[in-house]
């Protein structure tokens, strides 16, 4: 399994973009990206929280360089202020100012690799949301500071969780444990239900949904 997944990997990043991104999707049989928009978000993410994973767990260096070199393209294409946004993957062009929720794993990722200041800045800015909603909502508008349409739930992800834990162990900061605080009582108050956690259909609304 190790050697088929370090095949795969190894093949899409051979078909990453001159700015050093891969694209959101790509055709297994032609190797063609049929997506090329470049994210931290959904279907891409784990692409670089593996490579770094991988690096950690195997001591494998070439997994560590692969995501080095990405790890400059999204600094510079992807990052706007505090958030990171989807960008094409050969121009670098923004197509719209929508931040996902899976991306919430970054900041853990920033301070695996040291670098905190910039993990810092993002599980801040990240914190907001959960105070404002008591949730990351799967999509969220950063022009319009509304939900972003069919995508205003959260489904319990634990992402941001991994990342204010990697961020309290690596700054000792009582911040991360009162960040930590907010999300325990929003699950108690919000997602607790007769057998379990429910995950929510709205945070605006805070309907909940029949599953965990």
């Amino acid at each position: 399994y190790e050697a088929a997944a370090r095949r795969a990997t190894v093949a899409l990043w051979t078909r990453k973009s001159k700015l050093g991104l891969v694209g959101n999707h790509i055709n297994i049989a032609s190797g063609a990206w049929t997506h090329q928009d470049a994210g931290l978000g959904v279907n891409i993410d784990s692409f670089y929280e593996y490579l770094v994973k991988a690096h950690l767990l195997l001591g494998d260096s070439s997994m560590l360089a692969m995501f080095s070199e990405s790890y400059a393209g999204i600094m510079k294409y992807l990052k706007k202020g505090a958030w990171y946004l989807d960008a094409n993957m050969h121009s670098g062009t923004v197509g719209a100012f929508i931040f996902s929720s899976l991306a919430t794993f970054w900041p853990g990722v920033q301070v695996l690799v040291g670098d905190v200041e910039s993990a810092v800045q993002t599980q801040h800015a990240v914190h907001t949301l959960w105070r404002r909603f008591g949730g990351i909502p799967e999509g969220f508008n950063l022009q319009t500071g509304k939900l972003h349409q069919g995508a205003e739930g959260y489904p319990l992800r634990p992402e941001t969780v991994e990342s204010i834990y990697y961020l309290h162990q690596a700054t000792g900061d009582p911040v991360y444990l009162s960040m930590g605080a907010d999300i325990l009582s929003s699950l108690e108050s919000i997602n607790r239900a007769p057998c379990g956690f429910a995950a929510t259909r709205n945070v605006e609304t805070r309907l909940l949904e029949d599953r965990m």
